[in-house]
């Protein structure tokens, strides 16, 4: 009985929480242990508080995952963002472009699931973001420039099925490195032998 007195007296009242501190706990659980263990109760349990204090902030455990993608969404376009303005060759901001989603996606390997994967948490991706979402348009306004630039010579309408494929390697290189399914040769950096294949192939004119 005194123990569980000197618990109640421990734990932390519901006003005492903010909710960074509830996002940045549900976002550690998310890392070391995946989805499937982010729940209102686990989040409790870290931060020390009883399991209604953290509906003060969120509705649910859906909407505290809402709020993680929207915040790793902001977070992976800022920094495709600053790549795209390393440079003004087109070229050199794909390069960027593409080894920076990597960093992100090797960084935030769960939350990168969860926005992207097939996870449960996709369904919620895509209420937060039905159309494009603002990382992909990125990536896709690089690839208008290069296209209306004539530094890519192809058709300046085929930018969006280009934007579609380039991303679609990325996409896959980053979900076979992760599954352990495909590895870099040694020496080599899992973006570098694609990126270089598909500028020379931007850079020749070549139909593709």
């Amino acid at each position: 009985m005194l123990a569980a007195k000197g618990m109640e007296k421990s734990r932390r009242v519901r006003g005492s929480l903010s909710r960074e501190e509830i996002l940045g706990a549900s976002l550690e659980i998310l890392h070391r242990e995946g989805l499937e263990k982010l729940s209102m109760r686990n989040i409790a349990r870290k931060l020390g508080c009883s399991v209604a204090s953290p509906y003060a902030y969120f509705k649910n455990q859906e909407d505290i995952v809402r709020t993680l993608i929207i915040q790793g969404e902001s977070d992976l376009t800022e920094r495709l963002q600053k790549a795209r303005r390393s440079s003004e060759d087109v070229f050199e901001q794909l390069t960027a472009i593409a080894y920076t989603y990597w960093d992100f996606a090797t960084e935030h390997r769960e939350l990168h699931r969860v926005m992207f994967g097939t996870s449960k948490g996709e369904a919620t991706y895509r209420r937060v973001f039905p159309s494009l979402p603002t990382s992909y348009r990125v990536y896709l306004e690089a690839l208008r420039y290069g296209s209306q630039s004539g530094a890519i010579p192809h058709g300046r309408d085929e930018y969006r099925a280009i934007a579609r494929t380039m991303w679609a390697w990325m996409f896959g290189v980053i979900t076979l490195e992760m599954t352990d399914l495909v590895h870099a040769r040694p020496g080599n950096h899992p973006i570098e032998e694609g990126i270089r294949m598909f500028v020379a192939l931007l850079r020749s004119g070549v139909e593709i």
